[in-house]
């Protein structure tokens, strides 16, 4: 199972304002830092078929959500699955350049960072 994640391997991602999740959508959580400290944002992410299809995310069973992490220092992304009891999980990592691409495909930059905007 390859490690590493792209931004090819999501379809969309959007901010979450309501818990009303269209079909496919999974929770996801963003951690990230700011200038202020640490922020937790939550939105909704669409896995594309590559991500489906690893054996490690097919043997979750359901997912109940996914967490982007980012790491100190510039070091690539956390990016956890869990399923719906969260007792297990599924790790990959995700450069920041990959992860960037993610959030420019869907017009989006975090809170506390430059470009962002409430839509």
């Amino acid at each position: 199972m390859p490690n590493q994640l792209t931004a090819a391997d999501f379809v969309s991602l959007r901010m979450q304002y309501k818990a009303t999740r269209a079909e496919g959508e999974w929770p996801a959580v963003i951690e990230h830092d700011f200038d202020q400290g640490r922020m937790v944002d939550h939105y909704f992410v669409v896995p594309g078929p590559a991500l489906l299809e690893e054996e490690a995310v097919r043997d979750l069973g359901e997912v109940a959500g996914l967490l982007f992490l980012q790491q100190p220092d510039g070091a690539p992304w956390q990016v956890l699955l869990h399923e719906t009891a969260m007792v297990r999980e599924v790790c990959f990592e995700m450069t920041d350049p990959e992860f960037r691409r993610l959030l420019d495909a869907n017009h989006l930059a975090l809170p506390g960072e430059p470009g962002f905007q409430m839509p």
